[in-house]
């Protein structure tokens, strides 16, 4: 399909638009001022067939290392943003905006929703929105101008600069078939995926369904390394044995993130052009601050993907990393992922004195050691005596997790002391029930 081919277009669905400031700066004569600039992209919107009569813009900055001048102006934007009839807008500033991709268009429905995204391609964010066009999500990107020119928000600009994710230029035209498709929900929440074993499970579509009780384990393979001496085999066996010994579904998979920007490692030594049969998925990360963010969404689409069920507390998602913990806005999001999936989330924590891999109480030591524990932010769940082992989340390492079958909930108080004694210097998120989203503080 050709880049500038136009493409015949008619779509119901709401529009989220996801637009990166900090690539696509704000005009300095709209900065006070958004409302011409979002009646322009709904306009666009409109010639190119998005017929819903509603979109939500989300405005991001992924600059976190601001000073106190540059959240007064965040405020300013944040407090002239315009609403009305045919749009609403926020600005956040937060890490990384595919994380909210993931999430708002998996919640809004019933079936798929359309994604503009005016953000400069980057991997991630390319590979996120691949995710949600292969979940049948309309994706549409802007496409940069030349290094020399600005990006005009006007709408010619838009219509000649916007195309598919994959080329093609949408316009409008009725197409009274595509309606029963796009409010068919029965592909999103009745569909069975079944498991092909020659293909590697990387969210890049839909993954292979699971029902019942199960266990799901992320584990990042360089904060907390495998065994050199092991195959993947074994590697896999012997983390299905110590969950199991812990009380978890013996239904395992593990997805383990490398560091695929670096060579002569570990890496090369364990996989080598080895192959394996057990359920242990390797996948490329890149370095310590994309691995986590690519965790993250992964554990998200994972959520997304995985079966409904009546039953609370079904799956329980198991968490190897050591980039978690000290940030607010991923324990934040860690706990929501906990509270909307109903899940068990556990976060294991590799400190150094039991970061051993070749020791022969590896990988035990971790889960004994290596996880201290808080429960689900439900009042009925945080009972001691609802509740089995594993605990609800576990969001701090090396203090110790005895062996027994019981949580512990006098250590959530003595943590939860100590945590106000000792304040860190963290971003201050706080949930907003309206947006249902994180923000800073700061933003009001």
């Amino acid at each position: 399909m050709g880049e500038d081919e136009a493409i015949d277009f008619e779509s119901l669905k709401q529009t989220l638009v996801f637009w990166n400031i900090d690539d696509y700066p704000i005009p300095v004569d709209a900065t006070n001022n958004l409302g011409p600039i979002f009646g322009d992209i709904s306009k666009a919107l409109h010639l190119m067939g998005f017929r819903d009569g509603h979109m939500t813009v989300w405005l991001y900055s992924e600059q976190l290392n601001y000073d106190r001048k540059e959240v007064g102006e965040a405020e300013v934007i944040y407090h002239y943003l315009p609403q009305s009839m045919s749009y609403s807008a926020a600005l956040y500033k937060v890490p990384a905006m595919t994380l909210y991709m993931i999430q708002y268009a998996s919640n809004i429905g019933p079936g798929p929703v359309n994604l503009l995204v005016i953000a400069k391609p980057k991997r991630e964010l390319h590979r996120v929105l691949q995710c949600l066009k292969s979940r049948r999500h309309n994706v549409l990107i802007v496409e940069p101008p030349p290094p020399d020119e600005k990006f005009l928000f006007s709408v010619d600009s838009l219509l000649e600069n916007a195309r598919f994710l994959g080329g093609g230029k949408p316009r409008f035209k009725a197409l009274l078939s595509h309606y029963a498709l796009e409010y068919d929900t029965s592909q999103d929440y009745y569909v069975k995926i079944k498991e092909d074993v020659s293909k590697t499970v990387d969210f890049s579509e839909r993954i292979p369904t699971v029902k019942g009780v199960r266990t799901a384990v992320f584990w990042d393979a360089v904060d907390c390394p495998f065994p050199l001496s092991s195959t993947p085999d074994e590697i896999y066996h012997s983390i299905a044995s110590a969950l199991v010994a812990k009380g978890f579904s013996a239904r395992i998979k593990i997805w383990a993130y490398l560091d695929d920007d670096k060579k002569g490692s570990w890496r090369d030594v364990l996989l080598g052009d080895k192959t394996w049969a057990s359920r242990i998925y390797f996948l490329p990360g890149g370095d310590k601050a994309s691995r986590r963010i690519r965790m993250l969404n992964d554990m998200y689409l994972w959520e997304r993907d995985s079966s409904r069920s009546t039953r609370s507390y079904e799956a329980s998602l198991v968490l190897f990393a050591d980039q978690f913990k000290d940030d607010a806005y991923y324990v934040h999001m860690l706990q929501k992922l906990l509270n909307d999936r109903r899940c068990d989330l556990v976060l294991v924590n590799p400190t150094l004195d039991i970061n051993k891999p070749e020791t022969p109480e590896w990988p035990g030591l971790l889960l004994d050691k290596g996880a201290s524990c808080e429960s689900s932010e439900d009042e009925d769940m945080n009972k001691p005596e609802s509740r089995e082992w594993p605990p609800g989340l576990l969001i701090e390492g090396g203090s110790g997790v005895e062996s027994s079958e019981e949580p512990c909930p006098e250590k959530h108080k003595a943590d939860a002391a100590e945590e106000e004694e000792t304040p860190e210097k963290l971003p201050v998120y706080r949930w907003d029930p309206i947006t249902l989203m994180y923000k800073l503080k700061s933003l009001g």
